[in-house]
């Protein structure tokens, strides 16, 4: 069953590329609101929560939380799909000109992904794929002192 779970989310997350792709050209603000909503839905089936508990959840909570009841390899799976939709919706809150959440869902994404691959440095992979194309997309100087500490000792391997 987690097994289906983890493809449809995956197959959502792709259409949501998809749509992320096709609003970037087109730029359509109903488009746009229709695919915010997909991230949102996608988010609150990636949670075993309801959205108001998750989202007052601590960053080390949420993970912790996609962790729980998996194995550790399940468990990361579940983190870095929730880094590529958090990455997603970061792309969509830039169309929106909102920058100010577009830049806070990409460090938030940057943040879980350097957990997970330092959680399992000795198994390069998808993480830190994601990790430098992540990090290619903040400011550093902007970095809360978690995810600058988290990157330092990533950089260190």
């Amino acid at each position: 069953m987690a097994g289906i779970r983890k493809d449809y989310l995956l197959t959502q997350i792709d259409l949501l590329r998809q749509f992320v792709a096709r609003l970037l050209n087109k730029r359509e603000q109903a488009g746009l609101d229709e695919a915010l909503q997909l991230a949102f839905h996608l988010q609150e089936k990636l949670f075993p929560l309801p959205p108001t508990e998750f989202l007052s959840l601590e960053l080390g909570q949420q993970i912790e939380t996609l962790m729980s009841g998996t194995s550790k390899l399940d468990g990361h799976e579940k983190c870095l799909t929730y880094v590529q939709l958090l990455k997603e919706t970061a792309t969509l809150y830039q169309l929106r000109g909102r920058d100010d959440l577009a830049a806070g869902a990409r460090q938030l994404a940057l943040h879980v992904a350097l957990s997970v691959a330092l959680d399992q440095p000795a198994a390069p992979d998808k993480a830190s794929a994601l990790v430098d194309e992540l990090n290619a997309s903040v400011d550093r100087e902007n970095l809360h002192p978690p995810v600058l500490e988290l990157l330092d000792a990533y950089q260190q391997l």
